[in-house]
């Protein structure tokens, strides 16, 4: 029943015409323009593509640093792009909503800290797509691809699916959430290194 309604509002709200939403016209040249007159709309458009444009690189760049930073084993990096109470749902957390930086560090520490036997991490994010919510506020979602090799020489990658929400405070952009979908990549590659790391 409430979908049968909301329904029908959706309808009679985006598909059907209203008098409210139509410019009134005016008998005479009274020099006073209503509002389909205008062309300010369209600049404001222009405007809202232009911003929205320009977060999305922002965002898009930011958060291919970040995956850098996981990469190449760098917490320091990782640690600026992040908020301190950042939270986050993922494979490594079994289903609990884990709230700050030192669930992460212990990755960094363990799995991605032995150099000598650290192979290199390829990251690929594929068809990113951004919301912004305002200036100072966006949602990135993607496919993240890793591909590494293992102890044995061979080929391996990774697909995780991944959510992450961005916050900008003081001019620099931190990431306080995000989710990720598929299998612990952390398992899969420590599983893949020398035994040194296990």
């Amino acid at each position: 029943m409430i979908g049968a309604i909301l329904s029908t509002m959706f309808v009679n709200r985006t598909l059907i015409p209203s008098t409210r939403s139509r410019p009134t016209t005016q008998s005479g040249n009274s020099g006073i323009k209503e509002s389909g007159d205008s062309n300010s709309a369209t600049i404001d458009d222009a405007n809202d593509i232009e911003r929205t444009e320009r977060l999305t690189l922002e965002i898009t760049k930011v958060t291919e640093q970040l995956l850098q930073a996981i990469a190449n084993s760098d917490f320091d990096m990782y640690k600026s792009l992040c908020d301190p109470k950042i939270t986050c749902f993922e494979p490594e957390t079994i289903g609990n909503l884990v709230e700050g930086l030192d669930f992460h560090k212990f990755y960094f520490d363990t799995v991605l800290s032995a150099k000598a036997s650290k192979p290199t991490i390829n990251c690929t994010m594929l068809t990113p797509v951004v919301h912004t919510l305002g200036d100072e506020a966006a949602c990135i979602a993607y496919i993240l691809l890793l591909q590494y090799m293992d102890r044995n020489g061979q080929p391996q990658s990774v697909r995780t699916e991944e959510t992450r929400v961005w916050h900008k405070k003081d001019t620099r952009w931190q990431c306080v959430h995000f989710h990720r979908s598929g299998m612990p990549v952390a398992s899969a590659i420590k599983s893949s290194f020398t035994t040194s790391l296990l």
